[in-house]
């Protein structure tokens, strides 16, 4: 299971960075190919009865760089998103992570 690797890894390093304080909110980044329905139900199953239980996660989508092959511009998007520019296929250069930790708040408790 791809998504529970990735939530699971997620969880522990939110854990070592929260240093025992209690998370408000977290927003969980997801590369292309993780699906969020999923990531949420695992991250849900994994903070079940611990202190992130009832932090806020906002979902976001990480895009990767890519640049197009038949006129050079770099744009953002998913490893089969056309160039905005010219619509030939693009090659990606910066490919997203498939989950990182944008941010969290430390509850003011």
């Amino acid at each position: 299971m791809h998504e529970q690797e990735l939530m699971a890894e997620a969880l522990k390093i939110l854990q070592s960075l929260a240093d025992g304080e209690s998370v408000g909110e977290v927003e969980i980044v997801l590369g292309p190919g993780v699906h969020k329905e999923e990531a949420a139900r695992i991250w849900a199953a994994l903070t079940r009865d611990t202190p992130l239980a009832d932090a806020h996660v906002v979902w976001e989508q990480a895009l990767g760089l890519l640049r197009c092959g038949n006129c050079g511009h770099e744009y953002t998007g998913d490893r089969l998103e056309s160039c905005p520019y010219c619509g030939s296929d693009g090659v990606v250069i910066e490919p997203a992570l498939p989950v990182s930790l944008g941010r969290w708040v430390v509850d003011a408790a």
